[in-house]
């Protein structure tokens, strides 16, 4: 299909400048079991040389199946999917990556796929090859790798994989089962150069990991835990520690056992979410669940949720970016889990046994902060009535480098301000520009001396974000969190 500059047509990130690279083969993303056409089978891949130019192509043939009426593929059923102008769109560039190629790994936990159908192989193809066909220039400003697989600590080459995202300033999210302890993680969970260490445990007690997992690994996944927790404990990246609801994982032994050795053991954050392989094959834009009943795996994540909360802890909704983002079944689950904790009950109440953060030194409770809207530019400061707000001639700076700050810029009033560019913590971020702005570190807000801090941060990210910018700060009433309409 000829597209014009100024014809409208539907896109999404993914398409222009995600990549997969699987044991299946190369397409565009993989979310879950939802996933988008293939480019070419691993066999393929295997036997031919795959250039950048090849990659554009296939996401130009995309594009054009997405926007054809007669085709049928799973992207025009994924809510991910937006109308843009074709004349914005940049084929070229590498953006979000899903590295896993490889399945080995030395778990067996039964919701995954590879146990089930017992397909633990090695990468078929060069995977580090045909992401070096991306020069630096080709690099988007947020590129980010999420290297999964199989278990990706098993890679006898791991140090030539981060060696490349460094060399690039590729951010890594390293999904990891934790089994193996690996020196180079520590350290670049120290430097900052991985962005995020998650690790799915998914077990509170020694017996209830042995039975899902068929490994007798528990105590060692958690001594291993501790130790990315204090490497990233400084200003490096961040250890997520991940519970999918599987069923077998439901009893109050597994819910308490999680939560005390979480506390324990401190990760950044705790991501709550349920096993989404029982949703294989199913269509992203209908409400069926395939017959499988998820009430008893929402029953416990309520439960776990709560207590966590009781004890300072408050654990990230993983589905928000992932499964209800894109498909039906994921937000339908997301609006049940959020009902039943909305529901006041004496254990949401009670505060007598709040454990603070030893690990971090932080008060677990918010800073509290003015709020502000745009559409138009209106301010809420603690304790007041909204009010309309002008930023003419005020020194703005905005953080973090992301999505949803970067929207703020949408907004002309903002926009006409004196914006001084933008701040985060990830130091892969630093010294890059977007949207014709420069990336600073917190550490230069006070060089920067901003009167304005503008901070639109996706919700699990938020109160981190702000503890951290008050740091830099002698004025907290400089900080306003924009409040999604």
């Amino acid at each position: 299909m000829n597209y014009r500059t100024d014809d409208i047509v539907k896109s999404c990130p993914r398409l222009e400048s995600g990549l997969r690279l699987g044991p299946e083969g190369l397409r565009a993303c993989q979310m879950g079991s939802f996933a988008s056409p293939i480019y070419w089978s691993a066999a393929e891949t295997a036997r031919t040389k795959i250039t950048k130019q090849m990659i554009v192509a296939k996401r130009k043939w995309l594009l054009a199946l997405l926007n054809d009426k007669h085709s049928d593929i799973t992207c025009k059923r994924c809510m991910m999917v937006r109308t843009k102008r074709y004349g914005d769109i940049d084929f070229t560039k590498l953006g979000q990556v899903d590295l896993a190629a490889t399945t080995i790994c030395n778990l067996r936990c039964k919701f995954c796929y590879f146990t089930q159908e017992n397909l633990f192989r090695k990468a078929e193809y060069d995977d580090l090859a045909i992401l070096r066909e991306f020069k630096e220039e080709d690099i988007e400003w947020d590129a980010v790798v999420d290297f999964n697989g199989g278990e990706p600590a098993l890679l006898s080459n791991l140090y030539e994989y981060f060696d490349f995202f460094a060399s690039q300033r590729i951010r890594v999210r390293f999904m990891t089962n934790g089994v193996e302890y690996h020196q180079s993680v520590y350290d670049g969970l120290a430097e900052g150069l991985i962005q995020w260490v998650v690790t799915s445990v998914d077990a509170g007690t020694p017996s209830t990991y042995r039975r899902i997992k068929k490994r007798n690994k528990y105590l060692q996944v958690l001594e291993n835990m501790t130790r990315y927790a204090h490497a990233g404990s400084g200003s490096g990246g961040r250890l997520a520690i991940k519970y999918i609801f599987c069923g077998d994982n439901c009893s109050d032994d597994d819910i308490a056992g999680f939560t005390y050795a979480m506390l324990a053991i401190r990760p950044h954050q705790v991501w709550l979410t349920f096993d989404f392989s029982k949703l294989v094959g199913l269509p992203a834009d209908q409400e069926e669940f395939g017959g499988h009943d998820f009430s008893k795996d929402i029953e416990a994540y309520v439960k776990m949720y709560r207590m966590m909360k009781k004890h300072g802890i408050t654990p990230v909704h993983y589905s928000i970016g992932h499964l209800a983002a894109m498909c039906v079944q994921g937000k339908i689950l997301l609006e049940s889990v959020m009902q039943e904790i909305e529901k006041p009950t004496r254990l949401n109440r009670a505060s007598d046994l709040l454990l603070g953060n030893f690990r971090h030194k932080e008060e677990s409770s918010p800073i509290p902060t003015a709020h502000f809207n745009t559409g138009p530019l209106r301010i809420k400061k603690p304790n007041q009535q909204s009010k309309p707000w002008s930023l003419c001639d005020k020194r703005v700076l905005i953080a973090p480098a992301c999505s949803s700050a970067i929207d703020l810029l949408a907004d002309q009033t903002i926009k006409d301000s004196q914006v001084l560019g933008f701040v985060d913590r990830d130091p892969l971020l630093r010294g890059k520009s977007t949207n014709g702005y420069a990336i600073h570190g917190y550490d230069a807000i006070p060089d920067l001396d901003p009167e304005v801090i503008l901070v639109a941060a996706p919700q699990q990210h938020k109160a981190d974000i702000i503890r951290q910018i008050a740091k830099y700060t002698s004025d907290i009433e400089r900080i306003a969190v924009f409040e999604q309409p």
